[in-house]
């Protein structure tokens, strides 16, 4: 079990325990984002972000950020994260099921 005393005691966390606090992390930081994007992966004319591959969601904040994508709302988003918000918001939304949908955006 992740714990702060397994962490004291042991000289590095299993990955696993880095993974489940990122996605803790992610979940924590996720009201934004669900609050557009349904968490269930229904998309409602608004791309659905469950299920993403973890490098791709965070490429897509990225072109957002620098301005490579254009919208608004995501552009404020993702200017108000840093890269590891970025990639905790991944993992957890990468571990949410995938469900089929239509015109998701590409990081490409």
């Amino acid at each position: 079990m992740c714990t702060i005393v397994g962490a004291l005691l042991l000289p590095t966390s299993p990955a696993w325990c880095d993974e489940a606090k990122l996605k803790a992390y992610g979940r924590h930081l996720s009201a934004e984002c669900s609050a557009c994007h349904r968490i269930d992966g229904v998309d409602n004319g608004i791309p659905a972000i469950t299920g993403w591959p973890v490098q791709e969601f965070v490429t897509t904040l990225r072109f957002y950020k620098d301005g490579s994508r254009q919208n608004a709302a995501m552009a404020s988003v993702a200017q108000s994260l840093d890269g590891a918000q970025m990639e905790a918001l991944a993992t957890y939304f990468g571990s949410l099921p995938q469900t089929p949908r239509k015109g998701r955006a590409s990081a490409k």
